[in-house]
């Protein structure tokens, strides 16, 4: 009522930091300079879930489905419509392309991932192609797979 407490929402702001985040006592997380997720507003998550990245149907794996149909009579009807369709893509909304009401959009410099809404197709999945694993172990023995199955053979075993 007298004018000396103030309410403050979120101060100081996450884009009033110095980039190693010596703002007063804030601190921030950050990643990699350079990455996508160096901006402190980038908040979202699907270009790098890549543990649901070919759940949804509308956006299926083309290498799986197509070995799915292999699968299946060729002379079916269905199964040749599918095959047909299958190169197309995926069936959801290609986004906008950074095209809004407003007009075109400049605050975005990764290519539409920034926002849900002007994300494309071709873009998400270089995004989830970057971030897919690639550490997968492989067993002690793997390197050495002819040579035991040579001595297996040769041992009648």
């Amino acid at each position: 009522e007298d004018g000396k407490v103030k309410a403050a929402f979120r101060t100081p702001s996450p884009g009033s930091t110095t980039r190693d985040g010596s703002h007063l006592d804030q601190r921030q997380p950050t990643e990699d300079e350079g990455t996508l997720y160096d901006d402190p507003f980038f908040v979202a998550h699907y270009p790098r879930d890549t543990a649901r990245r070919f759940q949804d149907p509308a956006f299926p794996d083309v290498e799986l489905e197509r070995l799915k149909l292999d699968l299946l009579n060729q002379d079916d009807a269905n199964v040749q419509d599918a095959q047909a369709e299958i190169g197309d893509g995926a069936k959801s909304s290609p986004g906008n392309k950074g095209t809004f009401a407003t007009g075109k959009s400049t605050f975005d410099t990764t290519g539409g991932l920034r926002a849900a809404m002007s994300t494309n197709h071709e873009t998400l999945e270089a995004s989830l192609d970057s971030f897919m694993p690639n550490h997968l172990p492989v067993p002690e023995w793997w390197e050495n797979q002819e040579e035991i199955v040579a001595w297996c053979e040769y041992q009648d075993i």
